[in-house]
């Protein structure tokens, strides 16, 4: 391989973990600020604002990072105690909001499944409760419970084309940096301007898809 096609990769390589890099802390920071933010608002008594910044914090999905984990807990330790007081309506938010970030940042695999599993069945649990929710689910306690498990085991995913579109948008913001190295720069490093500005294109048209798709799950 020659001198100018190894530094050519090397350009690449950095640009490319640069970009995952980006990502990485985009996602840790936005999470953490989250969970941060459901704290605060938990210590002050707002609790629907707690709860709704603790679900932000669980959609800030990163594989192993810290804030998800403690988002899930948060929820979960806030729906158990919910539960215990009485405070169907807010066991019941605190429940469904760990249903929703689960189902919202599902790819190859689905994060945080027992969580999910607990949540459906405190759902359908606490909807059986109420004879008046849905008509259609029956009398009989046990009959609802089990019509009401039935729906939410449904495959559902409210973010499905989103989380396409954040797939196709991290792609393509990857693939426009490749392009941007291989084709942006001539042998003596000057920019090939027609070449940048397309792959420039391609990179920010991919950092827009990623954040409309992360933001619409």
């Amino acid at each position: 391989m020659s001198a100018r096609r190894s530094r050519r990769w090397l350009v690449v390589l950095a640009l490319v973990t640069a970009a995952v890099g980006a990502l990485v802390a985009r996602v840790s920071l936005a999470g953490r600020g989250a969970l941060a933010d459901g704290d605060a608002a938990f210590e002050r008594g707002e609790i629907a604002e707690a709860t709704d910044a603790w679900e932000a914090a669980a959609r800030w999905y990163l594989p192993g990072a810290p804030h998800v984990d403690d988002a899930y807990d948060r929820l979960a330790a806030l729906a158990v105690r919910s539960e215990k007081a009485t405070n169907t309506p807010r066991a019941l938010a605190a429940w469904r909001a760990i249903r929703s970030a689960s189902l919202a940042t599902r790819g190859a695999w689905t994060p945080h499944p027992a969580d999910r599993a607990a949540a459906d069945a405190a759902i359908a649990r606490l909807q059986a409760g109420d004879p008046d929710g849905s008509p259609e689910a029956g009398s009989d306690a046990a009959a609802r419970q089990a019509w009401f498990a039935t729906q939410l085991a449904r495959d559902r995913r409210p973010g499905g084309g989103a989380a396409l579109l954040a797939i196709v948008g991290i792609l393509a913001w990857l693939g426009g940096l490749v392009a941007l190295a291989r084709g942006g720069l001539d042998a003596a490093g000057r920019v090939v301007r027609r070449r940048a500005t397309l792959a420039s294109g391609i990179t920010l048209a991919g950092l827009v898809c990623w954040a409309i798709g992360l933001y619409a799950t």
